[in-house]
C-alpha cells in the first residue's frame, strides 16, 4: 500500500513539473517573440510568485535559450530551440535588454512599487518614480536623469557602452562627454543616440516624442551595435535622423514628424522638470491626457463635441495638493470654455454645457 501511495505521489510530482514546464515554455516564448503584453507580464509575475518550482522551470528555459542563442549558427540546434520553446531566435542586444528588464520588472513587483531604485543580479540599475512623483538621480559616468511622473528605466553601462531602456513614462537627460561609448536610449522601436546634449524622451504607449533642449541627437530604428561615438557616426549618420537643439520629433503608428527651430516648444514640453506643465492652444483631449499623468483622481471626457477644444492653461505640479491643483485647473476651464465639470469621489466627468 505504502509503494502505491509513494507511486501516486510521485506520478503527481511529475505531472505538476510537466505543468510548470509547459507554462515556463509559454512565457518564454511570448517573451522571445516580442508577443509579451502586459496582462501576460502581469501573468508571469503571479505565476512565478506561486511557487518556487515555477521560478526554476523558467530560469531554466531562460538559462537555455540563451546558450542556444549563441550557437544559433547551428541549424539543428536552432531547429530543436524552435520545436521547444516556439519562438524565433533574438539578437543578443535584444534578448540581453527583455530578460533583463522582465527580472528588473519583476523586483520591483515584490516590493510593491516602494523603492525608487533597485540593481538587477547583472549590476544594471532600474529607476522608478510614482504618480505625481518626480526625481532626479545621478549616473555612475557623470551624467544625470530626471524622471517624469509615473515613469520606469533600466540603466546598464559598462566598459563597452552607455545603454538605457525606457520602459515607459518620461525622461530628461544631461549627458556627460564619453568619447568611447555613445549613451543610447531604446524606447520601443526606435534607439536614440545623444551625441553630447540635453534632452527629454517621452514614451507613451506606441507613441514617441524627442525633445531637445542643447546639442543633437541621433533617432535610428536599428540596433546600435558600435558603441564607439565614432564608430556610431561612421555607421549610422547616414542613415538616422539627427536632431539639433530647438527640434521636437514625434513618431506614432509609422508616422514622423518634426518640428526645428522650435525653441519654445521645447520649453513647453520639458516644463514639468520647474514644477508645472504649460498647455498653449492644445486640444481639450490632450491637456486632459497630460493632466491624467499626474492626477491621483482621473478625469474623462464624455462628450466628444468639446474634445477637440483648444485650451490654454497651466497645471502646478504640487504633490501634496495635486488633487486641488486639478480642481483649480478644471474651475478655470469650466469659468472660460463651454464645459461643465460633473465631480464624483473618484473621477471628474467633463461634459458640454449647453445652458
Amino acid at each position: 500500500m505504502k509503494e502505491k501511495m509513494t507511486e501516486r505521489a510521485d506520478d503527481s510530482v511529475a505531472d505538476s513539473s510537466n505543468q510548470a514546464e509547459r507554462r515556463a515554455q509559454w512565457f518564454v516564448m511570448r517573451l522571445y517573440s516580442g508577443d509579451m503584453t502586459a496582462s501576460d507580464e502581469s501573468e508571469l509575475y503571479r505565476w512565478l510568485a506561486e511557487d518556487p518550482g515555477h521560478r526554476r522551470a523558467y530560469e531554466h528555459l531562460v538559462q537555455l535559450r540563451d546558450v542556444s542563442g549563441d550557437l544559433a549558427g547551428d541549424k539543428d540546434i536552432a531547429a530543436l530551440t524552435r520545436n521547444a520553446l516556439g519562438a524565433r531566435t533574438r539578437t543578443t542586444f535584444d534578448r540581453r535588454w527583455v530578460v533583463g528588464l522582465a527580472a528588473a520588472v519583476f523586483l520591483v513587483a515584490i516590493t510593491g512599487f516602494l523603492a525608487k531604485v533597485l540593481v538587477t543580479s547583472d549590476g544594471a540599475q532600474i529607476f522608478e518614480t510614482a504618480l505625481g512623483d518626480r526625481q532626479t538621480f545621478a549616473l555612475r559616468d557623470g551624467s544625470s536623469v530626471t524622471l517624469n511622473s509615473g515613469s520606469r528605466i533600466l540603466v546598464d553601462f559598462d566598459s563597452l557602452g552607455r545603454r538605457i531602456l525606457l520602459d515607459f513614462g518620461e525622461i530628461f537627460l544631461e549627458v556627460a562627454k564619453d568619447p568611447e561609448r555613445t549613451l543610447t536610449i531604446r524606447a520601443g522601436d526606435h534607439v536614440v543616440a545623444a551625441l553630447g546634449t540635453k534632452f527629454s524622451v517621452h514614451l507613451a504607449g506606441d507613441r514617441l516624442e524627442i525633445a531637445v533642449a542643447a546639442g543633437r541627437v541621433a533617432v535610428t530604428d536599428d540596433n546600435i551595435r558600435y558603441p564607439r561615438q565614432t564608430e556610431f557616426l561612421a555607421r549610422f549618420e547616414a542613415g538616422s535622423l539627427i536632431l539639433n537643439a530647438g527640434s521636437v520629433a514625434t513618431f506614432e503608428q509609422h508616422r514622423q514628424t518634426v518640428k526645428e527651430d522650435s525653441i519654445e516648444e521645447v520649453e513647453r514640453l520639458q516644463s514639468w522638470r520647474s514644477g508645472r506643465v504649460r498647455f498653449e492652444d492644445q486640444r481639450l483631449m490632450e491637456v486632459i491626457s497630460e493632466v491624467n499623468r499626474y492626477s491621483p483622481v482621473k478625469v474623462l471626457i464624455e462628450d466628444s463635441t468639446i474634445a477637440d477644444l483648444r485650451i490654454s492653461a497651466v497645471l502646478n505640479l504640487d504633490q501634496v495638493e495635486m488633487a486641488g491643483q486639478v480642481e483649480l485647473l478644471l474651475s478655470s476651464l469650466e469659468d472660460i470654455h463651454p464645459i461643465k465639470v460633473v465631480r464624483h469621489p473618484d473621477r471628474f466627468v467633463l461634459i458640454a454645457d449647453r445652458s
